[in-house]
């Protein structure tokens, strides 16, 4: 399983579906990061590096601080013409939820052609062995957006 890959499309935020999973075996740690990789698609697909700082508010999980950058098998256009929108994206019940299902809300992006996506996606969140968890969105999820919809074709986020 990679960890957190998502990958974005110019203008476009595409999101995924996920499968069932084992119930979560610990907790979501108070404060930490989350990074990957997500791909998205409008009018391009791209693949973006994705990072975020994530909060435990309450019983869920808060991605604040979103980037997109390119290299390390990311487009160069992340960060320069396509990135996440201001957030937070929200993993409703990530932190306490009983199934390992979540809604993340809140998940968007823009560029700098104009182009934005908004919307929910679901996602699987299940135990990293090596501690932390994996925050796993599998497509294609379709989010609202101008001047298309956009998709999130898949992610693979690690949360640690």
């Amino acid at each position: 399983m990679n960890k957190f890959r998502l990958t974005a499309l110019a203008s476009a935020v595409a999101l995924a579906s996920l499968s069932a999973a084992p119930a979560m075996a610990t907790p979501f740690p108070a404060t930490g990061t989350v990074t990957g990789q997500i791909n998205f698609s409008q009018s391009i697909t791209i693949t973006c590096n994705f990072s975020a700082t994530a909060t435990v508010v309450g019983g869920d999980v808060h991605l604040t601080g979103l980037s997109f950058s390119g290299g390390s098998g990311a487009s160069g256009l992340c960060g320069t013409l396509v990135n996440p929108n201001s957030g937070p994206w929200i993993a409703v019940g990530a932190a306490s939820h009983s199934s390992t299902v979540v809604t993340i809300t809140g998940v968007g992006a823009t560029t700098v052609l104009g182009g934005n996506c908004s919307g929910s996606i679901v996602a699987d969140v299940t135990d990293n062995p090596g501690g932390g968890h994996y925050i796993d969105i599998v497509g294609p999820q379709v989010v609202s957006g101008t001047p298309s919809n956009c998709t999130v074709n898949w992610a693979a986020l690690d949360a640690s």
